[in-house]
């Protein structure tokens, strides 16, 4: 009721301004989204201040729907809205109004359908030291589930499972962060999770968001009664994970899983050198590690061929279409969706199965990565 609210308060102020019913509008309009705005970050703050309680991620997603949809249209507004006024140029207003409008119905569409719109993407990679029974190998990478998101909105869910169940793969991989903050978001998801399928087998890791490291627990004991909790839960739907560990696919294939490794603040439990060394140097190996700084700055230095990732989400929000790849993850995450090479080595960072924080995706939806392996001849 509070974000529609807002909603009717932002879309009156543009249509007052529209019919120029009040004069200087355009500081109505900033009244409207200003206070909205600020309400919003009062209320994240207040929320937030409020970490030892169980969350209650209904009111921090509509507070965030709100400093998001009403921040970012006003400052879409801000220049041609400032340029009238110093210029004296009607036109410049209405282009503001366009353009404030437009990204304000996006922001809406996200939160109401993006977040639900999986994409399935196709990647084929090729190798001349793939082991030849592996040519053709196929699996299924999903990141970032976030379930306490979801708000035991299961039939949404249900859509996505049957699509990773539709790619008939080999092996499903997660890379991380099954929750956002606690073992117990994954009450009465087990059983949908446990239904996703693999011919061969489930692997994963943990991600930044599954130690607990944004809560503050009365006690450490309480918080690592946590981690092992939910690293139960991942092994009772089914994956097995894998912490600074590595297992054989079979015939010189190996696959290796880290705890999280990323560029501070963010936490470096990884031990690469360590996994490394439990399997053969020749092999072909792939690493599964949260987060795609790690590539740069650990896994170039070794022979890994291929990394999955996530963590990034994309931001969320980002436009993927007519040849622009955007993002403002971007200015911190040179690799931040989709497949990049480095000499002989690839890096996949997957856009996320879920959302955190604002509630919606604008442009860079949740994905699922259908993968196919293949021996270059």
């Amino acid at each position: 009721m509070i974000f529609l609210f807002s909603l009717l308060l932002i879309i009156g102020a543009e249509w007052i301004f529209l019919h120029g019913l009040i004069e200087h509008s355009l500081y109505v309009l900033a009244g409207f989204q200003g206070f909205v705005f600020i309400a919003s970050v009062g209320l994240l703050f207040f929320n937030f201040r409020r970490r030892t309680q169980n969350a209650d991620y209904r009111l921090v997603f509509t507070y965030m729907g709100l400093f998001i949809a009403s921040g970012i249209p006003a400052l879409v507004y801000l220049i041609p809205g400032l340029s009238y006024l110093l210029l004296g140029l009607p036109y410049l207003q209405y282009i503001g109004w366009i353009f404030s409008v437009g990204i304000f119905l996006g922001i809406l569409y996200g939160i109401q359908f993006g977040r639900w719109n999986w994409k399935v993407h196709h990647v084929t990679i090729s190798y001349p030291n793939l082991p030849k029974v592996f040519d053709g190998l196929r699996f299924v990478q999903i990141s970032d589930v976030h379930v306490g998101s979801f708000l035991h909105r299961y039939h949404k869910v249900q859509k996505a499972i049957d699509l990773i169940n539709a790619q008939n793969a080999d092996y499903v991989f997660f890379t991380g962060d099954l929750v956002n903050n606690k073992a117990d978001e994954m009450h009465g998801w087990e059983p949908l999770f446990s239904s996703i399928q693999a011919k061969k087998g489930k692997f994963s890791i943990l991600g930044n968001h599954d130690y607990g490291d944004y809560v503050q627990w009365n006690e450490q004991d309480e918080k690592q009664a946590n981690l092992t909790n939910l690293i139960r839960i991942h092994e009772s739907i089914g994956f097995q994970p894998l912490l600074n560990d590595a297992v054989e696919l079979g015939d010189g294939c190996w696959l290796l899983g880290v705890e999280n490794w990323g560029k501070a603040p963010f936490r470096q439990s990884g031990k690469l050198t360590e996994t490394l060394s439990k399997v053969p140097a020749d092999a072909f190996k792939i690493l599964l590690s949260h987060d795609p700084s790690h590539f740069d700055a650990q896994v170039l230095d070794t022979n890994i061929d291929l990394t999955l990732s996530g963590h990034t989400h994309g931001m969320q929000f980002g436009i993927e279409r007519f040849g622009i790849k955007f993002s403002p993850v971007s200015f911190k995450y040179r690799k931040w969706a989709g497949l990049y090479q480095v000499g002989l080595q690839y890096l996949y960072v997957n856009r996320g199965f879920g959302f955190l924080g604002f509630p919606g995706r604008v442009g860079i939806y949740p994905e699922i990565t259908h993968f196919t392996l293949r021996k270059a001849e």
